[in-house]
């Protein structure tokens, strides 16, 4: 995506490639080696403007958003820092800003976005993680009920995050592999969705978990995990054995 905003020789395109200096290391490389020869690998004008850059100051800018970033994430969802260690989530965090994902709306809420890109890359390494990883965006993204169904006397242009703006369109949209399960029907609940999992993740009184030591985990087996929005800002959790039941 970096070289080809680096041939575009419009307005936006610069705009767009300055805005992602300031989070992707990778962008920053590759316009500094580009730099090294312009000829043919950007346009004249943003070779311009780019060679008005403080490589050194730009890292340090950097630092500074990606402590800034990951600080906001934390904030949005204490929990999830309980449960994973931060030597793991800080290099997701800072893989994130550094992906083509971070400029993306997959999710209905930035930490929702986050969720989705740690949970595909950890996947193939570890099942229980990116479970984890699932679990906790729903959960988040239910803690904006907002994005459910929004009062009609509240301005529909923020979600209450700074800096997270709210696409009605995608609010009923679940980004989500649910693997196949039907969310069974929880009264009062304002929007309900569940996935399968290996873990209970969710003990018997609806707490998360804080630790992915196995015997906080719970029992493995094959469970529905269930969360459920309700009005007030509520949100529930529970696992349902699916053994003897049709998925």
């Amino acid at each position: 995506m970096t070289q080809a905003l680096l041939l575009r020789d419009d307005r936006e395109a610069r705009t767009e490639l300055l805005l992602r200096l300031l989070y992707s290391k990778s962008s920053a490389d590759v316009v500094a080696d580009a730099l090294k020869d312009p000829s043919g690998r950007m346009c004249e004008a943003t070779a311009s403007v780019l060679s008005t850059i403080d490589f050194h100051a730009l890292e340090v800018e950097r630092s500074a958003r990606l402590r800034n970033l990951n600080r906001h994430l934390q904030r949005t969802c204490p929990p999830l820092w309980e449960c994973v260690e931060a030597e793991t989530i800080t290099p997701l965090v800072e893989a994130y800003a550094d992906s083509d994902a971070f400029w993306q709306s997959a999710g209905r809420t930035l930490f929702e976005n986050f969720c989705l890109f740690a949970h595909r890359t950890v996947a193939g390494q570890s099942q229980l993680l990116a479970d984890v990883f699932q679990l906790f965006g729903l959960v988040s993204r239910f803690s904006a009920p907002e994005l459910i169904a929004p009062p009609e006397d509240v301005c529909a242009c923020t979600t209450g995050i700074p800096g997270e703006g709210m696409d009605l369109a995608k609010a009923a949209f679940s980004p989500w592999d649910d693997g196949g399960l039907i969310p069974p029907h929880v009264p009062d609940a304002l929007q309900t969705e569940s996935f399968r999992s290996a873990w209970r993740l969710v003990d018997e009184r609806g707490r998360l978990p804080r630790s992915l030591d196995p015997d906080a985990l719970g029992d493995p087996g094959d469970y529905q995990i269930v969360v459920a929005a309700f009005p007030g800002r509520k949100v529930s959790a529970a696992a349902l054995p699916l053994s003897g039941r049709c998925a």
